[in-house]
């Protein structure tokens, strides 16, 4: 009876919530069903390692007539100066992969179906990978926080982090990216740590350092996560004082962790030695793209309208007040996580590529978010402390509208209403409370300056007035009287046809180009492409 009890439970019922719109999501959207969907995009990378080596025994990507028409529709390759050719990504996320791999293309030989590596079983499995490391996740997630805040702050900072962020869309939409993964084995990090530090032993040592070495592998700047292992509840130069001679005192299971995280790297440093000649490897050095650590643009990776995260991602702003919470309410927390935050964000904004990609959303702050859970949940631990029915109201409404608001613009990206990369100030205005794309939105797009980027440097896009809703219509015919000149003198073909119908209706030429051009713009205003000034 007491074990019953203890799962119904305010917090346990915010995972079976979480749980059912993630399975109900996924099996309505059956991407899995789609050979283009799943395996697609970075993924293809990620996961060749295993279809390459388990397969078709071609990690050397020279491949033969019966394996290239199967695998050149998801992966590449990039030459190094021996003349090999290398993934240009690392194998951390085909190690995470590899166990629903095998569970899957191992029955499939022996019951004799096609093993290619790239059918419909083996989407299957990155899905079931991607369900099992998030499901775990949340349930130590909700075993770290419990220890922290109460039932009831839990479940809402629970449903908040997965429901109301980005991170959803990357469970259910593109279940083999990093960014969920990363999210669960940050989780994993972080129960671990809390762990080690009530009872240091060599399994959780263990644990620690296989955790930072897949966490490192998948995405090297994430090794940050390990700065809350080694601040973890300092509150004071005392507490610093007492980890350090703890970590001294367990020397030994320090060195296990280190020891371990090197281990998983192994495979990886050998596959470079092997086809590269050196242990170390970077596959992006002649490419440009680098981190400027003295620049960092802190603006434009919170609230620039082509990926900011706090634009696309609202519900970082409780952050703030949550910082504020855990520094009086819980400061053997704040330290540690603040630190973290601090030392994450100006890494993750000094890459020259401040929108990191086509996504939804700024999503390189994904894995960060088992982490920052901590000030979400005492940001609502602040709203909890008044009444008690009142604030669970007042706190579960906050949580929908955050809910409400993610779906939504999850809806958007889906339908191109928010672009995946050439989002601009107009264009996500023109978007505004919109499910489906304006017919002007592509007009309002800017596609990122990839060159500036490399040197550091980001100019403001620039967007035709013609299509802002900031010219008046005799402003709006005077430029299409402009455009149709410039077409009329730049085509010869055009010259003779219009000027023949010029004649043909007793016009000049310069009339028969301004009626043309009013028939244009009304066209183009009637279409909603243009919007004239009011």
């Amino acid at each position: 009876m007491n074990k019953m009890r203890s799962w119904i439970s305010w917090s346990n019922l915010a995972i079976v919530i979480i749980m059912s719109i993630i399975v109900t999501q996924i099996l309505s959207t059956k991407f899995y069903e789609k050979p283009n969907r799943i395996i697609q995009s970075d993924v293809g990378n990620y996961y060749a390692y295993l279809p390459l080596y388990f397969i078709f025994d071609q990690l050397d990507y020279r491949f033969d007539a019966v394996s290239h028409p199967i695998v050149k529709d998801y992966i590449y390759s990039i030459p190094v100066e021996n003349g090999n050719h290398i993934n240009p990504y690392t194998m951390g996320m085909a190690m995470t992969y590899s166990p629903f791999f095998f569970a899957v293309h191992y029955p499939l030989k022996w019951m004799g179906y096609p093993a290619t590596g790239f059918s419909q079983p083996y989407r299957i499995a990155i899905i079931l990978a991607c369900l099992f490391y998030v499901i775990l996740a949340m349930f130590l997630l909700r075993r770290v926080l419990i220890k922290i805040f109460s039932d009831k702050v839990t479940a809402v900072a629970l449903l908040a982090v997965i429901l109301a962020t980005n991170l959803l869309y990357y469970i259910i939409y593109e279940p083999g990216m990093t960014h969920a993964f990363n999210f669960s084995f940050g989780v994993y990090f972080l129960y671990l740590t809390m762990k080690w530090h009530e009872r240091p032993g060599i399994w959780s040592s263990i644990g620690l350092g296989l955790l930072t070495g897949i966490i490192s592998l998948i995405r090297p700047t994430d090794v940050v996560f390990a700065l809350i292992f080694m601040l973890w509840k300092v509150d004071s130069f005392q507490a610093l004082k007492n980890n350090v001679l703890l970590f001294l005192n367990k020397w030994h299971l320090i060195l296990a962790i280190i020891f371990f995280t090197f281990l998983v790297w192994v495979p990886q440093f050998l596959y470079w030695k092997h086809y590269t000649g050196f242990y170390f490897y970077n596959p992006y050095k002649d490419l440009g793209f680098r981190f400027f650590f003295d620049n960092p643009q802190i603006f434009l990776s919170f609230f620039s309208y082509r990926k900011g995260w706090l634009l696309y991602t609202p519900l970082m702003l409780l952050l703030l007040p949550g910082f504020i919470v855990l520094y009086r309410k819980y400061r053997a927390y704040f330290w540690p996580v603040f630190i973290y935050f601090l030392i994450n964000l100006w890494i993750i904004s000094s890459w020259c590529l401040t929108w990191y990609g086509g996504s939804y959303g700024l999503r390189a702050y994904i894995a960060s978010y088992s982490i920052m859970v901590i000030p979400l949940a005492a940001a609502f631990s602040g709203i909890f402390r008044r009444k008690e029915i009142l604030s669970l109201i007042l706190g579960i409404l906050i949580t929908a509208v955050f809910v409400v608001h993610n779906m939504f613009q999850i809806r958007q990206y889906l339908s191109g209403a928010i672009h995946y990369i050439s989002m601009t100030k107009e264009a996500y205005w023109d978007s505004f409370l919109r499910e489906n794309p304006s017919p002007r939105l592509k007009y309002l797009l800017s596609y990122p300056d990839y060159e500036s980027a490399k040197l550091g440097k980001y100019p403001t896009p620039v967007i035709d007035p013609l299509y802002t809703g900031k010219l008046s219509r005799e402003e709006i015919l005077q430029r299409l009287k402009l455009d149709l000149l410039q077409e009329y003198i730049s085509d010869s073909l055009k010259q003779q046809d219009w000027t023949a119908k010029a004649a043909e209706e007793n016009l000049s030429i310069e009339t028969y180009l301004g009626k043309q051009a009013g028939i244009r713009m009304e066209e183009q205003i009637s279409a909603g492409i243009i919007v004239p000034k009011n």
